[in-house]
């Protein structure tokens, strides 16, 4: 049993800094997240440590936001495409710029008693672990980050970015630039049953996780990227048979991985990232690839309307005069609409770890 409980702790440096900033000498700036594998030594909190315990690598600072007065949320995200050899996150430390000081330990957030594994790169089963450090600021009124360009966006990233752009339309262009980002990444969400019989053993994996089941589907494609999440109803049925939290796309199917198959189907939520056409048949370079018509819930091919023009070289322009319109500022239906779209019904569960 580790010596602190889990959570995000103050680091003494930090709280100097929340002094520097109210006294106006500097700005509140998040720099970079670091995790950890090893465990506090003796001698030593959470509050005195000045960087994470046993140091492996950078994490993806992906978010800041303010849930409550004095309080600011950082997600961080780690990647397994970015791990060499798999490790148990014990730790994760946030580092702040402090004008005398430089870069400083601001927050320490503890998970010795409930460390996350991460798979490295090598492994058959990709995962995206995020993190959620909550950072003491007190009155501090603006909260910087140096957000990571790769990291992935989240919905409530975007739903933050709508709000900026109704409140201010000059950030209209940022807007598109986000939402194209997003509308390149995010494919399709699907409500899947993952059922209690047709469990094999698994030959590829190594571990505890010595069984697979493959749930098909024809929208799914090997380069796709899988987010699979229990429905709250599942939850103690998804523990009892100990689901992997991550699952492996192959062409056709989902493969989701498990120490023993469920005792009943367990219902699920699967958003696929990243899909790609196939564009060749090996046919010294023939293809019998169709361009689809682009909807909602699926990339395709797209005509240019009114408002847009291409130029000879294929650039797209977008006359931004008529985007500013009041007449075009979203509203709260139209916003709702085009989240949903992208990410899914916004009212169903969404219980996604963090």
């Amino acid at each position: 049993m580790a010596n602190f409980e889990d959570g995000s702790y103050s680091s003494m440096p930090g709280i100097a800094l929340i002094a520097k900033v109210l006294a106006g000498r500097c700005l509140m700036r998040y720099t970079r997240a670091a995790v950890g594998k090893g465990y506090i030594p003796d001698g030593m909190t959470p509050k005195t440590m000045t960087e994470p315990a046993d140091y492996v690598m950078d994490a993806k600072i992906a978010a800041v936001s303010n849930p409550v007065d004095g309080e600011c949320q950082v997600t961080v995200q780690i990647n397994s495409s970015d791990v060499e050899t798999g490790f148990y996150v014990t730790n994760v430390m946030l580092y702040a710029e402090d004008p005398d000081e430089g870069e400083v330990p601001y927050t320490y957030l503890v998970l010795e008693n409930g460390p996350e594994w991460i798979r490295p790169a090598s492994s058959v089963v990709g995962k995206l672990a995020i993190f959620d450090l909550i950072a003491a600021v007190g009155d501090v009124d603006t909260v910087t980050a140096t957000i990571d360009p790769e990291s992935i966006v989240t919905r409530a990233a975007a739903e933050q970015l709508i709000r900026e752009h109704n409140a201010d339309a000059a950030a209209h262009p940022a807007i598109l630039a986000a939402m194209a980002e997003i509308a390149a990444t995010a494919s399709i969400k699907l409500d899947i049953t993952i059922p209690m019989e047709g469990w094999v053993e698994d030959g590829d994996t190594e571990g505890v996780y010595g069984l697979h089941v493959d749930i098909p589907h024809e929208s799914i494609t090997e380069e796709m990227f899988p987010i699979l999440t229990i429905l709250p109803a599942y939850y103690e049925l998804a523990k009892t048979s100990t689901l992997c939290g991550t699952s492996r796309t192959i062409a056709g199917a989902l493969r989701v991985y498990a120490q023993s198959p469920p005792t009943a189907d367990i219902g699920a939520s699967l958003a696929l990232l990243g899909s790609s056409g196939d564009s060749g048949s090996g046919n010294g370079g023939a293809s019998n690839y169709v361009l689809p018509v682009a909807t909602a819930y699926q990339l395709g091919g797209v005509k240019i309307g009114e408002g847009i023009t291409v130029a000879a070289d294929g650039t797209i322009s977008v006359n931004e005069a008529s985007l500013l319109d009041d007449d075009t500022v979203a509203t709260e239906a139209a916003i709702e609409e085009m989240l949903d779209n992208v990410f899914g019904d916004s009212t169903e569960d969404d219980p996604s770890a963090s």
